[in-house]
This record gives structure tokens, sequence and C-alpha cells, in this order.
């Protein structure tokens, strides 16, 4: 695939301003040449996250992420570096260059091409709903048995999947996909390496499709209701619901289906609609609902929450089903809705109430009475704990007690536990102090810490200048002053440089392209730093102001610092051969030799001129 041209990606970023694109996501308000604003990546209640438009790159201090324009559509999308580029460039309306004279059809990424396959299946899906004799049938049944409007079908794109085998596969044959696309999909079963068109079989087949967007409103993936036009032959023959497989575009886990629609009418003070399934969220809307939002049928997860707390609710009203499934995954929800910080309301439903029968007959007013019985996380999870059958004695009150400490280890605020607390107490009718005492003293997880696993690993990146000051200030040199880059790529070994750290990996790629003439300076690095690992980097890099008067000098000596490291580790790795080598033999002798030169060397000081 022909690369974007480096000069469009620099025009790009010369052209849109940091601010424009973070104030999409994030209330900015100014302070002094920057702004600043709550963390889009952690929960607080304090402003850290800094945006410099001036330099191009922000910085949030509660979480330590840092990037520039690139990294922060990256993460807050999911996307690729050229999905991201291509994104903000089309966003504010800005055409980029290709190497080589643009891509065409067959040369742009897999990945975009999976897209374009799922809205060319979106739209034909919808297509033969609408206008197939075949479909005739799950119209009347949308309509009648379902009890939804033909303007919601079309609002929403909802298909209709033929029950023939490789309808849709010559469908894409005319459509020129191309298979590799068709393999990736997920919307086909064939062999691997199969490129025939008619050996592509439909995974999904005569079955209502509904279509799964992400929050850029991109189909990614369907889920498919079984109908009685379901073919006997169908693998999944007996299931009433079957989703898209994971694929390069679609992870159920970090998608909530109708955000895109959802996030549009969220407003201040305004909360989001959890419901249980895809139809109960166009229910939703259908009613005026417009905030409804479902998971993509699994049970809740951290990336979901995280998704639903980006656009900062005053809470989230969890609305599910009236059996005793419904009640359990209510209570699953409260350790992640903690975690993240959100206040989650639960609405309870009758035992086996439906939220589809109850909004389809009694419209939005239905939740009214529900909302004024509305439960919080600590109350669901003390009725959960308590016996139904009785009054609470002590031993039942203690139970629920744990029941809530456990949940409130989840929680980061200290005020916050302290309040939950006091909730609990009035509702158990207990001693508040009492109850905080018990909590204080309650054995806590314990979690897990890489320094548990390595204690060692500390205290060796503070005193590995290799791993860290060296490399990482030679990078802010090149950067800051991109006139030595050149020939500091012409006069370095490339052995003295550790890229088993992301400073060092960014070096050596860096320098490697200054040498073979592929950038004119270390600044066009917008080619080299894909990642999002790279970015936070070279941002923390541009962020920072060191008090340099030599710079050149400063060179000389992080190259001192590189290379008597790299011989440290060179000798200390020859000594340990020495030990597992046979004694007095010619290996060993050749061993200690080479050690012994190396002493002599690290003994005088490097001679090069910058």
């Amino acid at each position: 695939m022909p690369r974007i041209a480096q000069r469009s990606i620099e025009s790009l970023k010369h052209q849109v301003n940091l601010v424009d694109v973070v104030s999409t996501y994030v209330q900015l308000k100014r302070a002094g040449k920057s702004w600043k604003g709550l963390s889009p990546f952690t929960q607080e209640k304090t402003p850290s996250f800094y945006v410099h438009p001036d330099r191009g790159f922000y910085k949030c201090f509660s979480s330590g992420e840092g990037g520039d324009l690139f990294t922060f559509v990256m993460k807050q999308e999911n996307l690729e570096f050229i999905e991201a580029v291509e994104f903000i460039a089309k966003k504010f309306n800005i055409n980029l260059e290709y190497e080589e004279g643009g891509p065409s059809r067959e040369e742009v990424s897999l990945r975009k091409q999976i897209y374009e396959l799922h809205e060319i299946a979106t739209t034909w899906f919808h297509q033969q709903f609408l206008e197939s004799k075949e479909a005739a049938p799950v119209r009347e049944y949308w309509q009648n048995q379902r009890g939804f409007g033909m303007d919601t079908a079309q609002e929403v794109k909802i298909g209709y999947a033929p029950a023939a085998r490789n309808a849709f596969a010559l469908y894409c044959r005319e459509k020129k996909i191309s298979p590799a696309a068709m393999h990736q999909s997920g919307l086909f079963f064939a062999r691997d390496g199969e490129q025939n068109y008619d050996f592509f079989k439909s995974r999904f087949r005569g079955r209502l499709m509904i279509p799964i967007r992400d929050v850029q409103g991109r189909v990614v993936a369907f889920t498919a209701r079984q109908l009685p036009q379901t073919p006997d032959d169908d693998p999944a023959k007996d299931a009433k619901y079957v989703n898209s497989p994971e694929t390069p575009i679609f992870h159920k886990g970090r998608i909530l289906f109708g955000m895109d629609h959802a996030r549009t009418h969220i407003k201040d003070k305004d909360g989001f609609l959890l419901v249980e399934g895809q139809l109960d969220a166009i229910r939703c809307w259908s009613v005026g609902l417009h905030t409804a939002v479902a998971p993509q049928g699994t049970a809740l997860t951290e990336d979901q929450v995280h998704l639903l707390r980006r656009y900062d609710p005053a809470y989230v009203e969890c609305l599910l089903d009236g059996d005793s499934a419904g009640r359990k995954a209510a209570v699953k929800y409260i350790p992640l809705a903690f975690k993240a910080g959100l206040e989650f309301n639960f609405l309870l439903l009758p035992e086996k109430a439906d939220p589809d029968d109850l909004l389809r007959e009694h419209g939005a007013d239905a939740l009214t009475p529900l909302r004024e019985n509305a439960k919080s996380g600590i109350e669901l999870a003390i009725a959960d704990s308590l016996p139904e059958d009785r009054a609470p004695n002590t031993r039942d009150k203690t139970t629920a007690l744990r029941a809530v400490f456990e949940l409130l280890q989840h929680v980061p605020s200290e005020v916050a536990r302290e309040d939950y607390i006091q909730i609990a107490s009035r509702k158990l009718n207990v001693d508040p102090i009492a109850a905080l005492r018990d909590f204080n003293n309650a054995p806590k997880p314990t979690q897990y810490s890489p320094q548990s696993k390595a204690p060692h690993t500390a205290s060796q990146a503070v005193k590995d200048p290799l791993l860290t000051q060296a490399t990482w200030e030679l990078l802010w040199l090149v950067s800051h002053h991109p006139e030595y880059g050149n020939k500091l790529s012409e006069i370095i070994d490339y052995e003295w440089i550790n890229t088993k750290s992301a400073a060092g990996r960014l070096l050596d790629r860096i320098l490697a392209e200054l040498k073979e003439g592929l950038i004119d300076d270390a600044t066009q690095t917008e080619n080299l730093v894909e990642s999002i690992e790279d970015r936070q980097l070279l941002a923390e890099i541009n962020l920072k102001d060191l008090e340099i008067e030599n710079p050149k000098a400063h060179i000389e000596a992080c190259l001192q610092t590189l290379y008597k490291n790299y011989l440290t580790a060179r000798k200390k790795d020859l000594e340990y051969r020495i030990t597992n080598t046979e004694a007095n033999s010619d290996s060993q002798y050749r061993l200690m030799k080479e050690v012994s030169q190396i002493r002599k060397t690290l003994a005088k000081p490097l001679q090069l001129e910058l």
C-alpha cells in the first residue's frame, strides 16, 4: 500500500488546530497559552489534561498519556495511524497526497476494504428487506409481530439475508470485492485461501439483519435474528441471535450498540439508558428514548463502561429483564460502574416483564414508575444479599456489609467510599461509624504489581542510563536541534543503541532513515511513528524543556554514555560465558583476551568529533 506523502501529513498537522480536534471530546478552557480540561483517559474532578496548540501536543498528568492529534484520534476512535490521518483529513475536508500516485482498490488497506464490504452488505441486505418477495413475510413480522414501523427500518437500515448459500458472495463478485476482504470480514464461511466466489458460503442466511455501528457510524458487524426462513442446514439454526465473529474491525467487548446514535443526543445533566439487546435499544429510540445503548449480546465490559464515561453522562440507567438472569447481570455491572466513577441507577422490572413489551405498550412514560423506585448500585447489592422472606438479622446485615465492602474496593475516591458506607448503614439500620471501622479493618485484596514479580526491575531502570537518560536525551536533542541529526547518524555505531526500550527503538529508526537519506531531518517522523507508544514518547520529548547551553557537547556526552554502557554490557556477557566455558581451553582464553581488551578500551574516552 502506498504511504501517505510525508509533506501531506506535515501539512495536515500545520492546518489542523489540536484544540479543534480535542474539543470534540473534551470541554476545554484556556489556561495561558495552553488549554485544560478533565482527562478523557481517567476519571478525575480536577483538570489535569493540558493541550499545547503551539507545539501540537497534549499531556494528561493524571494518567501519563500524551501525544499529538494523531495519537489522540487513534486512542479515542480506536484507529490505526493511517486511518487516524484519513479520519482527520476527512473531518476537516483536507485532501491527502499518496506516494506512487495514490491508492487503488487493490492497494488500500485490508481494514478499509472490510469497512467498504460492510457498507455494501448493509445496503444490499436492506434492499432485500424492502423489495424482495422472499422477505415479504419478514416485513410483516417486523411490522405486525415486532410492532416497528418501516420508517424505523429505514433509519436503522434493517436488512434481510436471503436463504441462498452464495447469493451475497456472487453480489460481491459483481462489486469486485477482494476474496481477502471476504475471508477477514466474518460474513462468510470458506476454506483458507479460497479464491472462487462460488465457494464462499454466507454466514447469515434467512435472518433479519441488524447493522452494528462504531462510534463513527461505520458498520462493523451484524446481529442476525432467527426467522422461519432460516434454512435447516444453517450451522446455527437453533440460535435465536447470531453475531458477527471478532474481525480486524469488530471487537464486541469494545463497542456498544447504538452509541453512534445515542452520543449525539447526550446533553448536560443527561444520562445513558443501558438495555440488554439491540432490538430493545431500537424500541427505545422509536418511543423517544434516544440515549439507549446495548452491549453486544455478552456481559458488560470495562471497555464498554469506559466508552460510556467518555461522554461524561450524569448517570447511567440500567433497564434489564425482570428475571433472575437480568438481576444477576445488574449486580455484575456495579463494580465496573464504581471503578469508572459512574453513577448507575437500576430500573427494576417486575418478574417476567420484558422491556420491549413495556415500551411498545406504554411508550416512554412506562419508565416513570420504574425511575421512582430505582435502586443505586449499593442498594441493589444490599437487596441482593438479604433474604426476601423475612426481616434481616445481625448475621444477614454483616453478610450484606461484606458484599458492600468488596464493591467499595473498586471505588478510587475515599470520600465516595465513606458516602457509600453511610448509605449502606442507613439501609441496614446499623451504626455508620462502626460500619466504617469494619471497612477499614477488613482485609484488602492483593493487587498485582510488576515489582512483586520482578523486584529488581525498578531499580535497574533507574540505575541504567542506557535504558533511560542518555537515549532519551539523544532523542530530545535530535528533535530540538535537527541540524546535528545527519552527522550523528553517520558516526554512531548502531550496536550502541539498546532497542529493547521504546526510546532506543525510535532513535534507531530515526537515525537509520537519516543515514539512508529517506528523511531530511529528525523532525520528519510522521511515517516512522505509527504506534501510540511511540507517539506518546514523541509528545513527552517535544513538551519537555531542557536547559542545554551546548547541544553539540551534550550529544557527545550521551554518545560516550551509550558507548561505555555497550562495552560494559558486552564485558558482563563475556564474563558469564567464561564461567560456563571449559577451564584453560582455547575458547576460554579467547574470551578472557577480549575482556581484557574491553577493559583497556573503557579506560580511554571515545574519540569522536560531531
